[in-house]
């Protein structure tokens, strides 16, 4: 096993079709194929079932993809130190971040931190929450854009901001039409869910569903995402509608048209995480910036957050 298989795997554990994923790590699909045949054949036994249209991960596979995304975490990591201290830097950070924190937040965060060491260099690796939480305990990651508490003792997280959800829609379809959407109206639709995480570790999606069962409604799942980036693509698709946080409408992703959802709900948080044994010198600076960013943000585009007399503003490790 080496990391280029790794690799190769977690492609298609991601895409579930060996033709995209061939195309997401730029090898011809028979190539593809024969690297993880040849990963299975070490490992003696079966990653992926394949039938004549659908690729679905096997129960021994789903346990591959976590160790996988670690080792490949903890390797990104090593040769960014490295190259960091190559390049002169006197301090070294290295950031995990929800896929739209790298979009919306990040830039204008990276700016202030650069400001505030200028001696330093900054890693960014996007990664889901169960893979930050993941990559803190096992010093891959040194801090964490995440949403939510983390329910681990292990685990510090400070509340940057809450956002209002909205309902994202295929832009001209039956559902893009002006207007606030009931929670009532919304469970008859068609709904790309995020995908729950763990017993131990809730997630986007738990929140999300969450919000339906505390109505005693029950949402119309059409479809199954991996991650939110995933179910935006596949809003603009036309497979259905999602429940995304506000700031989404920051990065207009094409053909998906937005309306605000009419229920009370708290939210989703953007909060920093770090491991309470392994405080990064760099955390001072990285938090000042995140929280001067996060006051920036919320005074620019109010309409998209959540009262902050609604929100906590620590959360310590559970």
């Amino acid at each position: 096993m080496n990391m280029r298989q790794l690799q190769y795997f977690l492609a298609v554990a991601t895409e579930l079709n060996f033709t995209r994923a061939s195309e997401r790590v730029n090898i011809a699909q028979p190539a593809l194929s024969a690297q993880i045949i040849s990963l299975e054949d070490e490992l003696g036994t079966a990653l992926f079932t394949r039938e004549k249209r659908k690729v679905l991960l096997t129960p021994a596979g789903d346990i591959l993809v976590e160790h996988a995304q670690r080792v490949l975490n903890t390797a990104s990591a090593a040769i960014a130190a490295v190259r960091a201290s190559g390049r002169g830097a006197r301090a070294h950070l290295i950031v995990g971040s929800i896929y739209t924190a790298i979009y919306c937040f990040l830039p204008n965060t990276l700016r202030l931190f650069n400001s505030l060491a200028p001696a330093s260099d900054v890693s960014l690796q996007e990664m889901t929450i169960s893979q930050q939480i993941a990559a803190l305990k096992e010093g891959a990651i040194e801090v964490g854009l995440i949403r939510g508490h983390v329910y681990d003792h292990n685990i510090v997280t400070e509340l940057l901001y809450r956002e209002l959800l909205v309902v994202a829609v295929p832009a001209g379809s039956e559902y893009d039409v002006p207007g606030p959407v009931s929670l009532s109206d919304l469970a008859t639709w068609p709904l790309i869910a995020v995908a729950r995480g763990t017993a131990t570790e809730r997630g986007y999606g738990d929140r999300i569903l969450d919000i339906f069962e505390d109505a005693n409604l029950k949402p119309t799942i059409a479809k199954e995402a991996h991650d939110m980036h995933t179910s935006a693509c596949l809003v603009a698709a036309g497979t259905g509608v999602a429940v995304v946080p506000a700031v989404m409408q920051l990065m207009q992703p094409l053909g998906v048209a937005y309306r605000p959802l009419n229920a009370d709900t708290p939210g989703v948080s953007l909060s920093l995480a770090w491991h309470k044994d392994r405080v990064p010198p760099l955390l001072g600076a990285w938090r000042e910036a995140a929280r001067a960013n996060a006051a920036e943000l919320t005074a620019r585009h109010p309409q998209y957050f959540l009262d902050p007399s609604r929100a906590v503003p620590v959360e310590q490790a559970a």
